[in-house]
């Protein structure tokens, strides 16, 4: 069967301008019959937005299309991305120099969108020029660097969720011997309350023939 690049190539335009689509690895299984055809500098772009940075597509960009300002700015989204997978605070001048942007003001713009497309929650420091990143949405796990701190991530997430699972029975452990000493002293008050009772009802007869008696001398 044979493949109709231009459709292809068309396809990649299109997830590439797309604001919903920001991972790729399906459609770029799916190209990769584009290998040695006319239309490989568009699989060449297409990896670039699945595993590289917008400093890949610069060395690269007299042998790959050119990217529309819609493509440009997913393009550094992406860059910002992949350069938090391995820190927790990125530095502006990082940034910029991967993004290939020149102010901060610009860079700012670029994680603003990152953070409205759901992609990157992260805290924006201006006054020290960093960002503190939180959580990434998934991305393309290629080195052993990357799964290593996948692996370190899950690992702190598991321990996390341990101990708040430890710290939730040891409440409940807590309340429920509290719950339990409470139920004793109310019982054990009953008991108290009920033979109390038990000694008036006892006590009664006693005191009504005393009574009575006392009543027949003064008479």
């Amino acid at each position: 069967m044979k493949v109709n690049g231009e459709v292809l190539a068309e396809d990649i335009r299109k997830a590439l301008s797309s604001d919903s689509t920001f991972f790729f690895t399906d459609l770029l299984e799916h190209c990769n019959v584009l290998v040695n055809t006319e239309h490989e500098p568009y699989l060449k772009l297409l990896s670039i937005f699945s595993h590289g940075r917008y400093s890949n597509y610069l060395e690269n960009a007299a042998k790959l299309p050119k990217l529309s300002e819609t493509e440009t700015t997913k393009l550094r989204i992406l860059t910002i991305l992949r350069m938090s997978i391995n820190k927790r605070v990125l530095k502006y001048s990082d940034m910029l120099s991967e993004t290939g942007l020149n102010s901060s003001r610009d860079l700012e713009q670029v994680i603003i969108q990152s953070i409205q497309h759901n992609v990157l929650d992260c805290r924006i420091d201006e006054a020290n020029e960093q960002v503190f990143v939180n959580q990434i949405s998934g991305y393309s796990v290629e080195s052993g660097e990357q799964q290593d701190y996948l692996l370190e991530s899950l690992s702190r997430w598991s321990e996390s969720c341990r101990t708040v699972t430890e710290n939730m029975q040891t409440d409940v452990d807590t309340a429920t011997n509290k719950l339990k000493a409470n139920m004793q002293e109310t019982a054990e008050f009953s008991k108290s309350v009920e033979a109390a009772k038990a000694s008036v009802k006892k006590e009664k007869p006693h005191r009504e023939a005393t009574s009575a008696k006392s009543r027949k001398r003064l008479a």
